[in-house]
């Protein structure tokens, strides 16, 4: 494998920890405020509001399902830093098209396009792992989790702040400029990994006939328990504000306050995760007990959820969450890139992002039917299920789940 040095790899992931925390926070800035946005921009109707902020809000989420996959196995023939900076671009594009056009159908095409231009988490996952050792993988990607954590918590805060002071249009113009900034810092800053392409091209044609057989195999099963993890927590998303006012008895400081809980925990927990992981999985020793024994935590603080009344109860349980939330996905990721050949990385990461929004937007839509029919209660219970079956997901799989890293390891050193 390809590595800068062993000093110089952690500056690298440094500077891309600070641009994607950059970068998320400010795709994220918008995200509250798109029914507000959308009233100032015609003559709308409540129902009309609620529909165009809901398809405005899915759309990138649903179009960079499909392409994210796309862009990652282009990454893996042409490169990884030029998709990096192709994504930040794509980011830069759209953000500038939506603050320069009012109609709410033209945003609703540009959001579209975002999500296909976009894949920047792809790309990013995918570099940081070309330039660093494989013994560091899970602790990688827990950085780089915890960089989206702290840029969700962000985003929405700002956005407040220069919509308050600037108005809704000013959300778009600081992105678009923080946009372009970090697009021309990661041209000047990033390093490309040496990659003989000629040896990268006759490992595609050698290995693209296995990436069915990966996929019938661990593959799969890793893929279905990162879609059921985002499904399960996405799925209180859309009446949370709801749960903590009308049920709670809370303000919308409380809201806020409980809601990033649970990311902050993210935050400061998904590295020391990445290393523990990686400890672990450098020593020989499996990790999937670990994971189902976490799945199976995440399953528990549910249940209390669901019978907790109290604004300090809800506190303590979202960021008890947050700590097994900080531990899943890196892991998860890292097993994904595991068990597929080295060449392959961005193609497989991008199927994981796929799963991974394809979870949230099946999270959310079923999260507003439950709660709208079954109340909060049962919303809880069904997460609490989910949870539990993404575990037997993985009891059921440990043995078919077996890293074959060993083997990749094997084939790698004899090209």
């Amino acid at each position: 494998m390809d590595v800068i040095d062993d000093s110089g790899w952690r500056t690298q992931l440094n500077i891309l920890w600070v641009g994607q925390t950059l970068l998320i926070a400010m795709l994220t800035m918008s995200l509250p405020y798109w029914p507000l946005y959308i009233t100032h921009l015609g003559n709308f109707s409540a129902y009309e509001i609620r529909f165009w902020s809901a398809a405005i809000y899915i759309a990138p989420f649903l179009s960079s399902t499909f392409s994210s996959p796309l862009w990652g196995r282009i990454g893996d023939r042409y490169g990884y830093k030029p998709m990096v900076i192709r994504a930040c671009a794509g980011l830069f594009i759209t953000q500038t098209l939506i603050l320069f056009f009012s109609n709410v159908y033209l945003i609703f095409i540009f959001r579209i396009l975002q999500g296909v231009l976009a894949g920047f988490i792809v790309a990013a996952q995918s570099w940081a792992l070309a330039i660093s050792p494989e013994n560091e993988r899970g602790a990688t990607m827990g950085k780089l989790q915890s960089a989206t954590a702290i840029g969700n918590l962000m985003g929405p805060l700002l956005g407040g702040v220069i919509a308050t002071y600037g108005g809704y249009q000013s959300i778009f113009s600081s992105s678009s400029v923080i946009c372009a900034l970090v697009t021309i810092s990661f041209l000047c800053l990033l390093k490309k990994p040496v990659q003989l392409a000629s040896t990268l091209s006759q490992e595609l044609d050698t290995d693209s006939k296995g990436i069915f057989s990966y996929l019938k195999k661990q593959v799969l099963s890793i893929l279905l328990v990162i879609m059921i993890i985002q499904l399960a927590r996405s799925m209180i998303t859309p009446v949370f504000s709801l749960f903590v006012t009308e049920f709670l008895g809370g303000n919308d400081i409380m809201v806020g306050v409980l809601y990033a809980a649970t990311g902050l925990m993210i935050f400061f927990t998904a590295p020391s995760w990445g290393r523990f992981f990686d400890s672990i999985i450098n020593a020989g020793h499996s990790v999937y007990s670990i994971i189902a024994m976490l799945l199976f935590l995440c399953a528990g603080l549910q249940v209390l959820h669901a019978y907790a009344h109290s604004i300090v109860a809800i506190f303590l349980l979202r960021l008890l969450w947050g700590v097994c939330l900080g531990a899943l996905l890196p892991v998860l990721l890292r097993l994904l890139v595991d068990n597929v050949s080295s060449n392959e990385n961005g193609l497989f990461l991008g199927f994981g992002n796929s799963a991974t929004k394809f979870g949230n937007l099946l999270g959310i839509i079923m999260g507003a039917l439950i709660e709208a029919r079954f109340g909060y209660e049962n919303s809880f219970l069904m997460t609490a299920l989910l949870y539990a079956v993404a575990a037997i997901v993985v009891l059921l799989n440990i043995k078919s789940l077996k890293s074959i890293a060993d083997n990749k390891l094997s084939s790698d050193h004899s090209l």
